[in-house]
């Protein structure tokens, strides 16, 4: 990290919501952030796999990974804990369970979208990535998935992840920087 300053994670409790599409670079990116920050990444795809390799079915796999998922969520934020929440928000129950736990952190709500315009990237990307057993190596399709949608939330900054990761992770402290300041004036 090439901030002199001290990371604003670690001065304010911060919860960041990732968003992005399967292979978009979110995890990788999630990762990253919660080391600058201090704080800690919930992947929501860690506790789906465990559902998953413990027998329960896919259909109830999903929105049970979810319901643990958040239920740390609040708990950890609810201790003081810095997060960085690694999921999509492609349902609208989940936009409001992350708002939820940034009020419970009393943070600002950011929102970072990765995106991979690159079609032939991301497939790739998908394919060859060291995969949990709850990821999918095919790009996304929302329609195969009812009652999904994608987020409209705003403001958020949605960043290209085809560029280099040091890049993506100075403009997005940079964005969350800015948010803190913003919403500490404001107040």
């Amino acid at each position: 990290m090439t901030r002199e300053a001290q990371p604003v994670g670690r001065e304010h409790q911060i919860v960041v919501q990732m968003h992005g599409e399967p292979g978009s670079g979110k995890s990788t990116l999630a990762r990253t952030l919660a080391s600058c920050l201090g704080a800690i990444v919930l992947d929501k795809d860690v506790i789906k796999a465990a559902l998953l390799r413990s027998g329960i079915a896919e259909s109830a796999a999903a929105p049970g990974a979810y319901e643990v998922y958040f239920a740390q969520a609040r708990s950890l934020a609810g201790l003081g804990h810095s997060l960085v929440l690694d999921n999509p928000i492609y349902w609208p129950t989940v936009e409001e369970r992350w708002l939820e736990v940034a009020k419970i952190g009393a943070s600002p709500q950011i929102l970072i979208e990765c995106v991979c315009s690159d079609r032939a990237a991301l497939a790739q990307r998908l394919a060859t990535r060291d995969a949990v057993e709850s990821q999918p190596r095919v790009p996304l399709d929302l329609r195969r998935h009812p009652g999904s949608c994608a987020t409209r939330y705003e403001p958020r900054l949605t960043l290209e992840t085809t560029r280099p990761l040091p890049e993506l992770v100075e403009d997005t402290l940079a964005y969350i920087e800015q948010i803190v300041r913003d919403t500490a004036a404001a107040r």
